[in-house]
């Protein structure tokens, strides 16, 4: 079987795919990734075949020039100028992707708009959706936070009338532009083109753990919830095991803040705070501080605290004593599987709703970005440290959810998807 995946964004958007990719193969089946050439290293060192989506574009770029991570801004930005203006070249490249590959199947992002109307387009191509987030379901019977200001454990009401502001707001943002592609391309006009693509497919899969959230009624036909998708090596950028393992055995377990690979781009002073915070506390500290980011100027000379540009975090998350993060969607999933207590600190997008996902279960606390010092973070630190039932309950989930295979239960779903349709 011939498998087209396709995708865009962070490492939290290729990294599932990588791993949904290296499970086919394992299985016999022909994959290959489309994607930014920005990690075409990482793609090709995982032994999964490349094909470029589009030109190669710096991550570090397009979120500094592009504001990406402002809470209210982020998602209209991503929309308005990263996805709709290159919607007409996603098709055209996944139409000769399609013809060069001949897929049995295509596995798309539904960031990737489009992507979908080119398999219609080349006669009706299987398709089978990704969902990272449980966001992109939008299903009421679901406990969403989709603003920042809203609790952790938001009222059936509110939870619908921000699905309804929020589908509202995505169709005035989109709906208008993307019509006016699908008549030039010979498509009908639909009505709600985000939300369509994201539940409308062949498949459709949502990439997180049942214990993150569980199936639902409402939930799109021929959905599965397959557990979360481990990859997170990059060895284009990581710094060697054996650095990680001599600063880890030094001392007691450190706190580790880490933004992910979109958050370290705009973190401002967080790193700066977390320095104070972690002084304050008395603890050791790592900074996962990104590619091309100068470390905090005043951790020079003190062996308590380390910066590093990437490290993956199934190495150094389990070895933390607490983890703070950004709550990105693949972050989120390696800090649940660690089993240490976390602080998340949402910027945008649907941090805020996995934010509260994580406290509801009781092994997180949340402060947001915009809040975060180093009075606030030593506060909260220092209450996660000192209540051990955070790290009763993150122990006691992480092992379930890390022997999760996420990667072979959407491998396989694809399959047994392509067999049915022939």
């Amino acid at each position: 079987m011939n498998v087209l995946l396709v995708t865009l964004g962070s490492h939290g958007d290729i990294h599932p795919f990588i791993a949904i990719a290296r499970a086919l193969k394992v299985r016999g089946h022909r994959p290959t990734l489309a994607t930014n050439p920005y990690f075409q290293s990482q793609i090709e060192q995982a032994g999964v075949e490349f094909a470029p989506l589009t030109e190669r574009a710096e991550l570090k770029q397009i979120i500094a020039d592009n504001n990406v991570m402002d809470p209210v801004k982020g998602p209209m930005v991503v929309m308005r100028k990263l996805v709709l203006p290159f919607v007409p070249q996603f098709v055209e490249r996944i139409r000769e992707l399609i013809r060069e590959h001949k897929p049995d199947v295509v596995v798309y992002h539904p960031i990737v708009i489009g992507a979908a109307w080119a398999c219609e387009l080349e006669g009706g191509v299987p398709t089978a959706s990704v969902s990272p987030s449980p966001l992109m379901w939008a299903n009421a019977a679901d406990q969403l936070v989709l603003l920042s200001f809203r609790s952790h454990t938001p009222r059936p009401r509110e939870v619908r009338f921000d699905m309804f502001l929020g589908s509202i707001f995505m169709r005035f943002l989109m709906d208008p532009g993307l019509n006016r592609i699908r008549r030039e391309l010979g498509l009908r006009p639909r009505r709600g083109n985000f939300h369509q693509d994201c539940v409308g497919a062949d498949l459709n899969l949502g990439i997180w753990s049942p214990l993150f959230r569980a199936p639902l009624p409402n939930d799109p036909r021929n959905s599965v919830v397959t557990g979360f998708c481990w990859h997170d090596r990059d060895q284009t950028q990581q710094v060697a095991d054996g650095e990680l393992d001599e600063f880890f055995d030094a001392g007691p377990p450190p706190i580790v803040f880490a933004l992910g690979s979109t958050g370290v781009h705009a973190a401002g002073r967080f790193f700066e705070h977390a320095v104070v915070a972690s002084r304050r506390l008395k603890r050791r500290a790592l900074l996962v501080i990104g590619r091309d980011q100068p470390p905090p100027k005043a951790i020079a000379g003190d062996q308590s605290i380390k910066a590093v540009a990437y490290a993956p975090f199934s190495a150094v998350f389990p070895r933390a004593s607490v983890v703070v993060h950004h709550g990105g969607a693949g972050t989120t999933a390696q800090a649940l599987a660690a089993g240490r207590p976390t602080l998340i600190t949402p910027m945008a997008h649907d941090q805020f709703d996995n934010a509260a996902r994580m406290k509801r279960l009781g092994t997180s606390e949340t402060l947001r970005f915009g809040k975060v010092n180093a009075i606030n973070l030593e506060q909260i630190i220092h209450g996660l440290l000192s209540n051990p039932s955070f790290e009763q309950v993150a122990a006691k989930i992480g092992p379930s959810v890390g022997a999760e295979d996420g990667a072979a239960r959407a491998a396989e779903a694809i399959a047994r998807c392509v067999h049915e349709r022939t």
